[in-house]
């Protein structure tokens, strides 16, 4: 009995092994159609997208009174949550080859550090915490500079 319950184990685990793929080959062959340049993909879906954030955090204070910019309504922290998704994901969008500048090390960590600033503000959404998301946008606003003083050749 324990001669054939080992011999299902052994030939279960040959069977796992073989029928197993190896996806190292398909990410050579993966293809990536970037339709957007990388100022179309700036223009058009980060700076909305930071823009909503941005604008979703901090004060406006006048004369006559200083107001909160921070959502009151779930449909408004739904909107900066979804805003700081994109410029999460907008990071590996920055990074496929079509974009991103060969032998440039800066641009990956660039693109990687707007990601992750992007996480932090999430967090603050999540969290319903304004003065973290302030804080967050802080500091996306000092990393996209970052990468432009470096690489927007057309200021």
């Amino acid at each position: 009995m324990k001669t054939s319950h080992l011999t299902c184990i052994c030939v279960a685990l040959i069977l796992c092994v073989g029928c197993s793929r190896d996806n190292s080959s398909d990410s050579a062959a993966i293809e990536y159609d970037a339709t957007l340049s990388t100022l179309d993909l700036m223009h058009l879906v980060i700076e909305p997208a930071a823009d909503v954030l941005w604008d979703s955090a901090g004060w406006i204070m006048t004369l006559e009174e200083e107001y909160s910019l921070v959502p009151t309504t779930d449909e408004g922290w739904f909107a900066v949550e979804s805003a700081a998704g994109v410029i999460i994901e907008s990071g590996d969008l920055l990074k496929i080859p079509q974009r991103s500048t060969v032998g440039q090390a800066s641009w990956f960590e660039y693109a990687s550090d707007m990601s992750a600033q992007a996480i932090v503000a999430r967090e603050a959404v999540i969290d319903r915490d304004g003065d973290a998301l302030f804080e967050a946008g802080a500091a996306l606003y000092q990393s996209c500079v970052r990468c432009h003083d470096e690489y927007w050749v057309n200021r």
